[in-house]
């Protein structure tokens, strides 16, 4: 698949789908704002890549939101696609989910995702053109494999706002879509254990859980002329645990 596009915004990018998101685009010869909270692991995965700018990126903080996307537009010119992994998860039961942490992880994978993708969109919209793709979950859909209340109602949040803002800005020529993974082998999975991932793996009827490229290559697809007519979608990629 040949991408169109050339500049690209990758939150996550030091590990898991974001890293592979990053390097499907690199193989394409883009040019990547690269954004994690991990700014050394970030540094470290492309030392080597003149083409990538690393950005540390808090999504729990506002002002880091759009000043990761003001470095970013100062290294790329323009945005082309925003593909967005970078979230945190939470295991915590509803009994000892207290409000600390219910307001932590809504403000990382809701708020973080509406003030990034608020922050990305102004300058698309100027254009006339962009693609965003945000990472929402099977938990909201499932009631969660092992995430707690506060994931699966922050990533239920996340399909809410992937369609509220595809209604608005597909005017502008901004298509908005949003990818459910399954269980995915990822550092944020990586505490998980075994009997989970066994379990999930029979349950679903491909026979494993997900790599990062099982996903990553449906979000560059996403971010791709080659989705032009698709937004406001939320693909589910979970091979099979979960029909719609």
């Amino acid at each position: 698949m040949t991408m169109k596009t050339r500049n690209y915004i990758v939150t996550g990018a030091a590990s898991g789908i974001g890293r592979e998101c990053a390097r499907i685009l690199l193989a394409d010869n883009a040019r990547i704002a690269a954004l994690d909270i991990q700014d050394a692991a970030l540094a470290a995965a492309f030392k080597d890549e003149d083409r990538v700018a690393a950005i540390k990126l808090d999504l729990a903080d506002p002002n880091s939101c759009g000043g990761a996307v003001e470095q970013a537009l100062r290294h790329l010119g323009r945005v082309d696609a925003l593909l967005h992994f970078a979230a945190a998860w939470t295991g915590t039961g509803w009994e000892q989910s207290d409000v600390a942490e219910w307001n932590r992880i809504l403000a990382i994978n809701l708020t973080g995702t509406f003030l990034l993708a608020q922050a990305v969109a102004k300058p698309m919209v100027a254009a006339k053109a962009g693609a965003i793709v945000l990472a929402a979950s099977d938990s909201a859909k499932v009631g969660g494999v092992a995430g707690g209340p506060a994931y699966c109602a922050s990533k239920g949040g996340v399909i809410a706002l992937t369609r509220s803002l595809a209604r608005t800005l597909g005017a502008h020529g901004v298509r908005v879509n949003a990818i459910n993974p399954g269980v995915v082998d990822t550092p944020m999975t990586s505490t998980w254990s075994q009997e989970i991932k066994r379990v999930t793996a029979e349950r679903t009827p491909l026979g494993r859980i997900a790599r990062p490229d099982d996903i990553a290559d449906v979000a560059c697809f996403l971010a791709s002329d080659a989705a032009r007519f698709i937004t406001g979608e939320v693909v589910e990629v979970n091979g099979g645990f979960y029909f719609d």
